[in-house]
């Protein structure tokens, strides 16, 4: 990698170029490497810069000038510093304790590994543990590890629907209860069930202004309209009943839960390596965002 001052002896006159710059005292790199090393710097300001024998580069650091200096190079185009954790929703990084507004999503079979979830976190971004597919003692381990290293977050941890295996999805919800998981992604679900409702009811609570608390975040993964819908509006009451009979969610709980949309996030999936619904991003990332809009001004869900 070569990250040299470039020197020349004849003025430079800035006049009818790009931007109306030079620069000197910078450091510059004319080689990949040293470019991307410095364009990777992003809490620095940089340069593309042209030199005297015509060579293009980027450059970090140094003196602006106007007029002509020695030694000078001509400026071409800059970027400004920016801190990634300006990037994105500011409400995003505060609900769910993160530097970054940047998530990844869980892979099944612990794919999105114990290590995936600890690095991210540690770093300040969401990630998901992939727990489909995995027994309750495998998942139950992979909580001790995760919540061992990042005992105040950020992590989240898959819920995949399963039709086929009901009692694994009822049990993942049961462990994340017991063990005080308060992120789930959601994904896979075609209709809701009464596990993933009673998840996001049983954290539910009423602020002393009578607002409603929410505990147990979700965040849906989905790729149709109709499966958004669902989770975008309140749970219905013929979810939220049985589950107050059954003693798993309070009257109140219910009440407020009515008042709440079941996921705070959606997470939408294009066409995806191994399975897809042959939903274009373009196409699909609009539409829900409609839908977004028109749900808020139906409910008026409180900011």
């Amino acid at each position: 990698m070569t990250l040299s001052p470039v020197t020349t002896a004849t003025p430079i006159r800035f006049t009818g170029h790009p931007t109306g710059y030079g620069l000197t005292g910078a450091t510059v790199a004319f080689d990949e490497p040293g470019m991307i090393r410095l364009l990777r710097a992003l809490d620095a300001a940089v340069y593309v810069v042209r030199a005297e024998n015509g060579q293009i580069g980027i450059a970090a650091g140094g003196q602006l000038h106007t007029s002509p200096v020695t030694g000078a190079l001509i400026v071409l185009a800059s970027a400004a510093p920016i801190d990634p954790a300006q990037l994105g929703s500011a409400d995003f990084r505060a609900a769910y304790g993160v530097r970054h507004a940047y998530t990844a999503g869980a892979m099944a079979n612990g794919i999105a590994s114990e290590a995936l979830v600890i690095a991210l976190g540690r770093a300040g971004l969401l990630s998901s543990f992939g727990a489909a597919g995995l027994v309750p003692n495998r998942l139950r381990a992979a909580i001790d590890q995760i919540q061992a290293a990042l005992p105040n977050g950020p992590y989240a941890f898959n819920l995949i629907h399963s039709p086929s295996e009901e009692r694994m999805e009822r049990g993942a919800v049961e462990l994340y209860l017991e063990r005080g998981i308060r992120v789930v992604e959601a994904s896979a679900f075609l209709d809701l069930t009464p596990h993933v409702v009673r998840y996001r009811a049983a954290g539910l609570s009423r602020s002393a202004d009578g607002s409603v608390q929410i505990g147990n975040r979700v965040i849906a993964k989905i790729s149709r309209r109709e499966v958004a819908t669902h989770f975008m509006k309140p749970a219905p009451e013929r979810i939220l009943r049985p589950l107050v009979e059954a003693g798993f969610i309070t009257p109140e709980q219910a009440e407020l839960a009515a008042r709440v949309p079941v996921a705070d996030d959606i997470t939408c999936e294009a066409d995806s390596g191994g399975h897809t619904d042959n939903r274009p991003l373009v196409s699909l990332l609009p539409s829900i965002i409609a839908l977004r809009d028109q749900i808020q001004a139906e409910y008026q869900y409180a900011a």
